[in-house]
């Protein structure tokens, strides 16, 4: 009786055991095996109602930086977005996680044998340099990657490949437009430029105490400092190599550098983890790097330390509106070559400014409004007085004088070849587009403030090119593959909308 009582609780206690680590796994994986109902605290985003946790997410993100290191560049900054400027791959990750469900409805299935003849193909291999080897250690590696995950990204490529034919399918570039940007690409100018110069203008320009104060008196409730963040932070800096390291020698050592930071960075990131007691651990001189630990005081973005002075892509992440404080950042590379891990630690709020605290840049406000103004109504008016003066018979240069400016001939240039050694040539050559022989441009403005300028097209000649058809195929071709890309998006963020992509508790918005 007792033997059987015995095995009736053995067999409970193993029933028992099997359903709680079950419940563990359910409730603490960093996977969401049922989509989204439990855990949904710690997502990082949600696309079609399912939660993507932190480790999966950042699976997920990886593909980003080796589609571009594989040459993806056409399939990375799709589906990253354009015209995003910052390195956040949240959207790149919700994009991937839609493409691979839009090619499943659609039925593309790229086969294994397609999927194994592209990988040679992959622009990365073009490179004499380049073979199986170097990009399992320079790339895979470093970014977690096996030989599974390279073929899996490969199947998204080729899927988005097929995806964009598809949907372009039957759509051509106008023939019109061929000949447009060939004229374009081919046609010289002979030009004059007017400029008129913001700072001349600033020079005689004078603000007044009363004219501060007004301004002041007008605007303090909106007048406030900077927002300053503080952080804890860790730098790993990669051992020096041996004079006389080989190539191999330097990519192990570059590939056990970055594993050991990868290594660290999961335990600093880890939720509920004590950073300073962490860092500490790995602080010091390490066989693969050295660590420093270090506390930032609380500073703005226009007065950071020095080690993060012009480093745009490193001040962007560290005061993202969607960084919460007690966050740590991913690793940040740093120009030394070795890596940062940033600890949000404090925030301190806008602060009101006092009149001596916001004098000097109200003065610099109102002189740049004031200049701005005096500037534009100077440009317009000497564009009215020359336009109406060539209109009744004057010559361009007759015109220039009794406009009261200055005209500087620019040398003969195409768009191929902008004007050399010319200030604000690419602004010279937005100003001809469209103009005609004899024909004065709008006012356009120069970069940081500097001023506006006038363009006036004195003549205007195509030569003839050998290679004209040569060229207006490769055009056609270029613009065919813009238009796909253009149909793709369209229909691509359409599948976005309806996907309920949401990141961090907050609605994504369209790329």
């Amino acid at each position: 009786m007792l033997t059987q009582i015995r095995h009736i609780q053995k067999g409970t206690l193993i029933v028992v055991t099997i359903i709680i680590v079950i419940a563990f796994a359910f409730l603490y994986s960093d996977f969401d095996f049922v989509k989204g109902s439990v855990g949904k605290q710690n997502c990082v985003v949600k696309v079609y109602n399912r939660c993507y946790r932190q480790k999966e997410a950042q699976k997920l993100g990886s593909n980003f930086d080796v589609a571009l290191r594989l040459g993806m560049y056409d399939f990375a900054t799709v589906l990253f977005g354009e015209n995003r400027q910052d390195r956040d791959p949240t959207d790149f990750i919700m994009s991937l996680v839609i493409l691979r469900t839009e090619a499943e409805k659609m039925g593309i299935e790229p086969t294994a044998e397609e999927i194994k003849e592209a990988i040679p193909k992959l622009p990365v291999f073009q490179q004499p340099f380049v073979n199986a080897d170097f990009v399992k250690n320079n790339i895979l590696g470093p970014n977690g990657f096996t030989e599974g995950d390279l073929a899996q990204l490969v199947k998204d490529y080729l899927s988005f490949q097929k995806l964009r034919d598809l949907i372009g399918a039957g759509v051509a570039a106008v023939p019109s437009e061929t000949d447009r940007l060939y004229i374009r690409g081919n046609q010289r100018y002979t030009a004059s430029v007017i400029k008129f110069d913001r700072k001349e203008i600033v020079e005689k320009l004078k603000i007044s105490d009363e004219e501060v104060k007004t301004y002041f008196e007008e605007n303090k409730d909106s007048l406030k400092s900077n927002p300053k963040r503080g952080f804890d932070y860790v730098k790993f800096t990669p051992k020096t190599q041996p004079e006389g390291a080989t190539n191999e020698q330097k990519a192990k050592a570059e590939l056990n550098f970055a594993n050991a930071v990868n290594h660290a960075y999961s335990d600093l990131a880890q939720d509920g983890a004590d950073f300073k007691a962490v860092a500490k651990q790995y602080s010091g001189k390490k066989a693969d790097y050295d660590l420093e630990l270090k506390e930032i005081a609380p500073f703005s973005p226009d007065s950071p330390p020095a080690f993060a002075e012009g480093d745009e892509a490193m001040l962007r992440v560290l005061f993202s509106n969607a960084l919460p404080i007690e966050t740590v950042t991913v690793p940040i590379a740093a120009q030394d070559g070795g890596y940062y891990v940033f600890h949000f630690t404090k925030e301190i709020e806008p602060q009101p400014l006092t009149l001596e605290e916001a004098t000097s840049p109200i003065r610099e406000k109102l002189l740049a409004q004031k200049s701005n103004t005096a500037v534009n109504e100077a440009a317009n008016a000497a564009l009215a007085s020359i336009r109406e003066a060539i209109a009744a018979g004057s010559s361009f240069s007759d015109a220039v004088a009794k406009a009261g400016v200055k005209a500087e001939s620019i040398p003969n240039f195409s768009e191929a070849e902008p004007p050399a050694g010319a200030e604000d040539s690419a602004l010279i050559l937005e100003a001809v587009e469209g103009l005609g022989e004899k024909e004065l441009s709008g006012v356009i403005d120069r970069p940081g403030g500097a001023g506006v300028l006038l363009v006036y097209v004195d003549k205007l000649e195509l030569y003839k090119d050998e290679e004209e058809a040569a060229a207006k195929t490769s055009i056609a071709a270029s613009s065919s593959n813009q238009l796909d890309r253009t149909l793709f998006s369209a229909w691509f963020n359409q599948r976005r909308a309806e996907s309920g992509s949401e990141r961090a508790g907050m609605a994504v918005a369209q790329q």
